[in-house]
């Protein structure tokens, strides 16, 4: 861990790591990170649409979340935002309407905890873009960051319109799945990630944070920008999305 972010700091020239979780048995843990990496590693907690247990992946319950909220409670004022949160409508994971709807049972009731702490939600919407980008909308969401987005273009130009945020991982570099989508959104509306250690270049082999540089060369050729261009303008959208990110840096 150590090297990996000296690496980070030293090759990638990154500056902050907004780190998220899955479910609250990671809420301690990343707490305990963000203290040992103080004003580098920010903490988000958030509880996933895809749970993993004994017997393998399921869709989120209620039951999930029960336990987190006081979590969220005890540690919101050191919370720069909420998630890894929303809905993932895979068929192998989520095929009943059942699931479907205690998922956005989940989703919502973070929602409320972001906007009552007033932070901004990182949103997971596999399968479920435009289900992912009218809910927000509905719910009246303001600060959204949409991760790894493969919804339709036209969604992520609604999600745009509506002020949202999309970030891109390593992984766009497998193949030209999000070009349409990148070429298509401002990218004053497109923040960077690694989403490490998952979504690297290399499919079969862990992702690590330094890669963020991938995803800013990859947005870069598709835009016809420069790398730097890119990497400012990104930062900016990052510290306009997260601004609990400058306490942590000036702290």
């Amino acid at each position: 861990m150590a090297q990996s972010i000296s690496r980070t700091k030293e090759l990638a020239g990154v500056t902050a790591l907004v780190s998220v979780t899955e479910n609250v048995n990671e809420f301690e843990k990343i707490i305990g990170l963000s203290q040992r990496y103080p004003g580098f590693l920010m903490p988000c907690f958030g509880i996933h649409p895809i749970q993993n247990d004994a017997d393998g992946f399921r869709s989120v319950t209620l039951l999930d979340l029960e336990p987190a909220v006081p979590v969220f409670e005890k540690y919101k004022d050191k919370l720069v935002a909420i998630g890894e949160i929303g809905l993932d409508f895979t068929p192998w994971l989520a095929s009943t309407l059942q699931q479907r709807e205690e998922q956005q049972k989940v989703f919502q009731m973070q929602l409320s905890i972001a906007q009552s702490f007033d932070l901004p939600v990182n949103v997971h919407s596999r399968s479920a873009g435009r289900q992912a980008v009218s809910f927000l909308k509905e719910h009246g969401v303001q600060k959204v960051l949409l991760h790894n987005f493969a919804g339709r273009p036209s969604a992520a130009l609604e999600g745009a319109q509506a002020g949202y945020f999309f970030s891109f991982p390593p992984a766009v570099t497998r193949n030209n799945q999000r070009e349409k989508i990148i070429r298509q959104i401002p990218l004053e509306n497109i923040c960077l990630e690694t989403d490490s250690p998952a979504l690297g270049p290399n499919k079969e082999e862990r992702n690590i944070p330094e890669n963020i540089r991938l995803s800013c060369q990859y947005i870069a050729d598709v835009k016809g920008l420069s790398p730097e261009t890119v990497c400012e303008v990104t930062s900016k959208n990052a510290l306009r999305l997260f601004p609990k990110i400058h306490d942590y840096l000036n702290g």
